[in-house]
């Protein structure tokens, strides 16, 4: 086959297939009402395979070395087979991306390859993959880097590259950072997302000030469950606030301290 390369006319929300599908065609990068799926109606209308290039590099192996090969590759207990890119950004002693096994745990990915955390600081959290994906804590790491492995400790798979947060990154600023960046490249098609992912932004930057509200956690926790799966057009907004609702499970105490204290009563 033939291969043409494309430059794209689109943001963060072109990972979303059907989205893709608009700016190759030189539209607005929206995501397209499914059904059809792509596989029946794709680009200028004829039926698209739309697939990660990590992906098809899979296809000339398992096509030369057959299918039994190809399952043998992953660890014992893994549900995904062959190979997967991984990696450990953030204050690790080795960050880097490398072609590994389903199945093998998060504690390899980040102790045998990553190196661990750097001297003068300790792993406080983790994403397991990319800033969508939920945050962890350390004793999650005995988890298989797969997709039902990551799922049984409450989250996704997501790219594979997983992010270690150390011990002086305040959870509150890090959520501000990364919802300013969901906000900004969202499409803007359906209103969830469009009009949540900025509340979000404002109320987590009330907080980081220490001017919060006593009600701003409980409205971040609605705004987690009205843009969550199945309330908006695409995935985009589901991935964006899973971190969120994460952040404050397991670090909710960062958030309380936002909260402005209220002004002291004046004596009679």
């Amino acid at each position: 086959f033939d291969v043409f390369v494309h430059r794209g006319a689109g943001a963060y929300i072109c990972g979303e297939e059907t989205a893709l599908i608009n700016s190759l065609e030189g539209r607005r990068a929206n995501p397209r009402s499914k059904p059809p799926f792509p596989a029946a109606v794709g680009v200028w209308g004829k039926p698209t395979c739309v697939n990660n290039v990590e992906t098809l590099s899979n296809v000339p192996a398992i096509i030369g070395n057959g299918v039994t090969w190809y399952t043998g590759i992953a660890r014992p207990g893994s549900e995904d087979h062959g190979t997967k890119m991984m990696g450990f950004s953030g204050k690790v002693k080795n960050p880097g991306v490398w072609e590994l096994p389903f199945g093998i745990t998060a504690q390899e990915l980040f102790e045998d390859y990553a190196g661990g955390m750097r001297e003068g600081y300790t792993l406080k959290a983790w994403q397991p993959g990319g800033a969508g994906t939920g945050f962890l804590l350390p004793e999650h790491l005995s988890a298989q880097m797969y997709a039902g492995g990551i799922g049984k400790v409450g989250t996704r798979m997501g790219t594979g590259l997983a992010l270690a947060v150390d011990n002086t990154i305040n959870m509150v600023s890090l959520l501000r950072n990364m919802e300013e960046f969901f906000a900004r490249e969202s499409c803007g098609w359906c209103t969830p997302c469009r009009d949540g992912l900025p509340w979000s932004v404002k109320i987590l930057r009330a907080l980081e000030r220490g001017e919060g509200k006593d009600t701003d956690i409980e409205t971040l926790l609605q705004l987690v469950g009205f843009l969550g799966p199945g309330k908006t057009f695409c995935a985009h907004a589901p991935g964006a606030v899973e971190p969120l609702g994460s952040a404050i499970k397991y670090f909710r105490d960062e958030f309380v301290a936002g909260v402005a204290m209220p002004a002291a009563a004046t004596p009679a």
